[in-house]
């Protein structure tokens, strides 16, 4: 049994090499802007995404719960799948609409389901310790595959087309559901479950409301992660909109992506090294002030902010989730991890849509400047939130 628990550690490796190449990396938001939309509807299709995860995130995790981590993350590729043959076949609002909702799909049976398919493997094998470090690497593996593509995507589109590489993606993303099908499932402890479904997540948002740490970390994640992902969205534009070659931006985008792997590597050495409270201070003022140096230099100088965001966002979310891990028990962990990625889609509905039209109106450079100073207010409010004089073990 031991033996069949420590495959999955490997098998995760493989699940994330072989089902998370995504060849779109570089011109996602170009190929929206390619078949005639703008960016206010390019972020009014990131609101329905989010909408539609809201309503998936919660009821997600309860079904990794209750039903299982290893379906989850199965049916979270197969989803994938679809929703990029969508986006290859679509030239219309509509289509991609459809294609946001299966993407969303994808995102929440896959939140909280791999972090605690990991944790609860580690849990059995009675190397849980070892969870920041083995599931930093698993993410940090996705990042390095897809700042390895940042180049290969930009290129690529001038050779086979935008469609083209959402197919071949496709494919990559069913190799990674054939692998899902190996995994073992870990036991979740089922005499500890509640015998209903809503009453699950009934309790699990009591006890996430309730305990005041794992509430105080949600509420940090939320606006934090919800900002930090609109980069991802701007810097096409940006660079788009500038004078400079296409290479330019999938360079941006390869750094995007690597420092958020440099991020979830280096997590466990920086939260051994600093205190808890004070590791969520650095990381929110690091961030807000990376968004607004972008607004203030060159794009070229402004790939070492991008670059610094994404590497604070990958500690960030090793951190959190490690947090949240050690105050939740088995039988709550995906649906309570769910909570904490639903935070990040409420907050990401609100602001996707205001973001857009600012882009249309003034600038991407005046966007990231506005999101600078939001993160900048919210540290106030959070310097208060988590109280940074006590001495408390965690927040």
């Amino acid at each position: 049994m031991v033996k069949n628990y420590s495959s999955n550690i490997w098998k995760y490796y493989l699940f994330i090499i072989f089902g998370r190449i995504e060849l779109t990396v570089s011109i996602f938001v170009l190929f929206f802007l390619a078949n005639n939309l703008n960016m206010t509807q390019v972020m009014i299709l990131e609101t329905i995404f989010t909408i539609a995860l809201f309503f998936f995130e919660i009821p997600s995790g309860a079904f990794a719960d209750k039903v299982g981590r290893k379906t989850s993350l199965v049916l979270s590729n197969l989803s994938l799948c679809i929703s990029f043959v969508i986006f290859g076949l679509g030239n219309s609002f509509f289509a991609f609409m459809i294609a946001q909702i299966f993407t969303a799909l994808f995102w929440a049976l896959k939140s909280g389901a791999d972090s605690a398919f990991i944790y609860d493997s580690l849990k059995e094998l009675k190397r849980e310790k070892e969870y920041s470090k083995i599931f930093g690497i698993g993410s940090s593996i996705w990042m390095f595959i897809l700042a390895s593509l940042g180049l290969v995507s930009t290129y690529l589109s001038t050779y086979l087309g935008f469609r083209m590489l959402f197919f071949i993606s496709a494919g990559f993303f069913f190799i990674g559901f054939l692998i899902a099908l190996t995994f073992k499932e870990p036991p979740i402890h089922k005499h500890l479950q509640e015998s209903n479904y809503f009453k699950h997540i009934g309790n699990a948002l009591k006890f996430t409301y309730k305990h005041k740490i794992v509430r105080n970390l949600i509420i940090y994640y939320g606006l934090f992660a919800a900002l930090s992902h609109l980069t991802y969205f701007l810097i096409q534009p940006y660079y788009n909109f500038s004078d400079l070659s296409i290479n330019v931006l999938g360079i941006a985008i390869t750094c995007y992506f690597l420092f958020a792997g440099f991020g979830y590597l280096s997590a466990q050495y920086f939260i051994n090294k600093f205190t808890q409270n004070k590791l969520l201070f650095t990381l929110l003022f690091l961030g807000s002030i990376s968004f607004i140096s972008i607004y203030f230099f060159s794009p070229i100088i402004a790939i070492i902010f991008i670059s610094l965001m994404s590497f604070v966002s990958g500690v960030r979310d090793i951190f959190i989730e490690k947090g949240i891990h050690v105050h939740t028990d088995s039988h709550h962990r995906a649906t309570v991890i769910s909570i904490q990625s639903m935070s990040r889609s409420i907050m990401y509905a609100v602001f996707a849509p205001l973001i857009g039209l600012f882009t249309d109106i003034y600038s991407p450079a005046a966007a990231f400047l506005m999101m600078g100073i939001g993160l900048f207010i919210f540290l106030i409010y959070v310097t208060f939130l988590f109280k940074l004089h006590q001495k408390s073990p965690v927040l």
